[in-house]
């Protein structure tokens, strides 16, 4: 692992593509990433991946207050959504940092490809990201709520933008704080109206409005999220996460989900799906975001 720097002390993104400095030395052969070779040699794995989860912030988090009072008088025949929604805003995870590793394997039409991801997260500050293959990384990104960072090692490219080249390039919004929801495991709400129901045996909340549409499944019990659904309905593109296997960890007040599919349907960009599965969790700090190019 390289030298680490605070993420205070990154450049400032410059909107633009910086070939690998000289004297960095050689890259590590694409070859030791099997069945990584795609139609379009730029869509490799960590960009895949970065993209995929920034298509799940594509809304504003915008829900109804829930009203005052607990969940125990939820009734059994009709279920009152405001109580509903306070009962899963008790189980938000959230932490001031979060440093993790997870197995992660993402497949597209074109290629797949498995590594390790080692995930680091400031609250409303940054996000890291190193992926490695057989000890070896393939690629570095680090995300602050007005920019992003990527350093792909496989092809000797660095890149800094804005978070508004997102919606320039790709015609979707980009927002760090919903980004961040998404890694503690959390749900984004894409409508202010929404209705709640049973359906077999989950509870179930649907939204809609005429860019984007909502479906989320939670258990009865805990109120974990089990499953969403996103829809951008004039591009028709979808995102759906899956949430499993949720247990107890040590610095946070509610239990996480330690495994996580995402599954991309781009429309005209393809479809992809990423598998996480959390092996280490931390929420404990400071850490640093370690962004040299050795």
């Amino acid at each position: 692992m390289p030298n680490s720097v605070p993420a205070t002390r990154l450049p400032r993104p410059n909107s633009t593509l910086v070939p690998r400095p000289r004297g960095a030395g050689p890259l590590p052969s694409p070859g030791r990433f099997p069945d990584s070779k795609a139609k379009s040699p730029r869509m490799r794995f960590p960009f895949l991946a970065f993209l995929a989860i920034l298509l799940l912030s594509t809304c504003n988090r915008k829900v109804a207050g829930p009203a005052a009072g607990g969940t125990d008088d939820l009734p059994t025949g009709k279920l009152r959504l405001a109580q509903v929604l306070r009962a899963i805003d008790d189980k938000r995870a959230t932490s001031e940092w979060m440093d993790a590793r997870a197995r992660v394997d993402v497949a597209s039409e074109n290629f797949s490809i498995g590594g390790t991801a080692y995930i680091r997260l400031h609250r409303d500050k940054a996000i890291w990201m190193s992926v490695k293959k057989f000890g070896i990384e393939g690629a570095r990104a680090l995300i602050r709520p007005d920019s992003f960072f990527l350093y792909n090692r496989l092809e000797g490219e660095y890149i800094a933008e804005p978070l508004s080249y997102i919606e320039e390039k790709y015609k979707i919004p980009a927002r760090f704080d919903l980004l961040q929801e998404i890694f503690f495991g959390n749900a984004v709400f894409l409508t202010e109206d929404l209705e709640v129901s049973r359906d077999n045996g989950s509870i179930r909340l649907m939204g809609r409005n005429r860019e984007f549409a909502g479906d989320y499944r939670y258990d009865p019990v805990t109120y974990q999220l089990s499953s969403m659904e996103l829809q951008e309905l004039g591009q028709s593109r979808a995102v759906t996460v899956s949430n499993a296997s949720y247990a107890a960890v040590d610095g946070l007040s509610v239990s996480f989900p330690r495994n996580r599919r995402v599954e991309v349907d781009g429309a005209t960009e393809g479809t992809a799906s990423m598998d996480l599965e959390f092996t280490d969790l931390s929420f404990t700090g400071p850490l640093e975001m370690p962004f040299t190019f050795r």
